[in-house]
């Protein structure tokens, strides 16, 4: 799980209902005064928000930016996807929404009390997580040309591990999940499962995001994969030594 945090000065405390401290920490992370109806409020992905037009709402008070910018995601080809997942035309890595699209997304959502002034700071932070994310998807994979093919965003659904996690050790349930799709080379469409945790800086008290990225286990490799990675953070020495062994093995004839 990635721990580094994306944090804000102005951000601060409010107890709310445990069921949804999450999302509620979320918006004060953002800047953004929660919506009545959090949970009915959270979007399925703020990527969603790229298929939204440029042009200002009405009754719209600062106008916002249409600049999309480029991620350092490579984009892998798919035949068939959504619109608003395709970039611009001939853009070799993912490309954000802008400004202008996610205060349109938002406000078509519900967020009825979202300001102006807070969206530039919102998609910073929401480009900047998905950057994180990638970093952690990658250190999974030995090939470092991998592309993200596609993605979907699933708030509601729970991984069987936050099931776990939420359930059965009581700590606070992710406030989104992503699965990202990568072609590495070998599997065209490997399916990723990130969840995002919503926590507290220990030193300065203010939230941060932690994400949690692993394969999911569609497959005998990935329950492989995930067993390896548990045992080296439980065995680090050993894990080490292994990995040295492996690299001086001479090659088969």
């Amino acid at each position: 799980m990635s721990t580094e945090g994306e944090e804000s000065s102005s951000a601060g405390k409010c107890p709310v209902d445990p069921k949804h401290r999450n999302a509620s920490s979320l918006w004060k992370l953002l800047g953004v005064s929660s919506p009545s109806n959090v949970e009915e409020s959270i979007p399925a992905s703020l990527e969603e928000a790229a298929k939204h037009a440029q042009e200002p709402l009405p009754g719209q008070r600062l106008p916002l930016s249409t600049h999309r910018a480029s991620s350092s995601i490579p984009r892998g080809k798919v035949e068939k996807s959504p619109h608003h997942q395709r970039g611009e035309d001939g853009a070799e890595t993912w490309v954000y929404p802008s400004e202008q699209q996610v205060f349109n997304a938002m406000k078509r959502k519900g967020w009825d009390h979202v300001e102006e002034e807070s969206i530039p700071s919102f998609l910073q932070i929401h480009n900047a997580v998905n950057e994180r994310s990638w970093r952690a998807l990658r250190e999974w994979e030995s090939n470092p040309d991998i592309e993200l093919v596609r993605f979907q965003g699933r708030p509601d659904a729970l991984s069987p591990k936050a099931w776990i996690w939420t359930n059965v050790l009581f700590q606070d349930r992710p406030f989104d999940r992503h699965d990202w799709y990568v072609d590495n080379g070998v599997d065209h469409q490997k399916r990723y499962i990130l969840d995002y945790y919503m926590t507290e800086n220990a030193a300065t008290g203010l939230p941060k995001v932690d994400i949690d990225v692993r394969p999911a286990l569609d497959t005998p490799g990935a329950f492989v994969e995930r067993a390896q990675k548990a045992a080296a953070e439980f065995f680090p020495g050993i894990a080490k030594e292994i990995h040295r062994m492996q690299q001086t093995r001479p090659a088969s004839p």
